[in-house]
């Protein structure tokens, strides 16, 4: 059975368009519960001390990229730990250029709904074999399982690509704070073959680490640039984008593409 999420005519790599959007998808700083290990979902959790210096290094990290003076937007989930995260990138970009991006939160971003399972312990036995048994079933293709009191797989995936379009319609380079889960499984429905969404969906990643999404609004598609780059220890911008494009592949409808598209179109 095939295990790639891309569907052909959402989130796959396309032929170069004219008009062109760079996203900039970064993770929310550090809260106690990431510490504590604890599923958020979509509870209303701050970030902690130690998530402020990393969302003030992340800025500092764009802003030696050279990307904060190209920024025309910042748009983030209206959770705190994402907006506050959003709120300390946006004010560097501020101070850096005189050019203020525009700023908004759009829900569409939050992170998986996790139901009742949110506020648990992440290492908890029944946690895991729930969690573990939903997303191989997202990864192999059936998106109606979901968890309790939570959203199921159609549900956050349609959510998250409208979010995705929604942003890449806010300019030429946008930066977009969000969750883990969702930058996650972007990775798996962009991934270009069915081992290489498996291996993303099992890939760390770390607070405030940024991947690079380009949007072509000629062809409606997303095209990788770069997934999960710590940002503290990046010696260098993004992979240019015509490379990219050049090399891209458009993706066949896989069985979970087909499923994802049915859900969206």
């Amino acid at each position: 059975m095939s295990s790639c999420l891309a569907s052909a005519s959402q989130f796959c790599c396309g032929s170069r368009g004219k008009r062109l959007s760079r996203l900039y998808l970064i993770r929310h700083g550090e809260t106690v519960w990431n510490a504590e290990r604890r599923i958020q979902g979509q509870l209303d959790i701050d970030i902690n001390d130690n998530g402020m210096k990393q969302a003030e290094a992340a800025a500092l990290a764009l802003s030696k990229l050279g990307i904060l003076p190209t920024l025309d937007a910042v748009v983030s989930s209206d959770l705190l730990r994402a907006s506050r995260t959003a709120d300390i990138i946006a004010a560097a970009a501020a101070r850096g250029s005189g050019r203020r991006p525009a700023r908004t939160l759009d829900p569409q971003l939050r992170e998986i709904g996790y139901g009742k399972l949110q506020g648990t312990e992440s290492d908890n036995a029944d946690c895991k074999k729930l969690q573990s048994s939903t997303f191989n079933a997202w990864i192999e293709g059936d998106l109606s399982k979901g968890f309790p009191e939570g959203e199921t797989g159609y549900e956050f995936l349609e959510r998250i690509l409208q979010g995705l379009r929604q942003a890449a319609g806010l300019g030429e380079a946008v930066v977009v704070v969000a969750h883990g889960g969702l930058i996650r499984w972007s990775a798996a429905q962009i991934a270009p073959t069915p081992d290489e969404a498996k291996r993303l969906v099992k890939s760390p990643i770390v607070n405030c680490c940024c991947s690079t999404l380009v949007y072509d609004h000629d062809s409606d598609s997303f095209h990788a640039e770069e997934w999960f780059a710590d940002l503290q220890k990046s010696s260098g911008p993004p992979r240019l984008v015509g490379k990219i494009l050049e090399n891209g592949k458009r993706l066949m409808g896989t069985q979970m593409g087909r499923r994802l598209a049915d859900c969206v179109m």
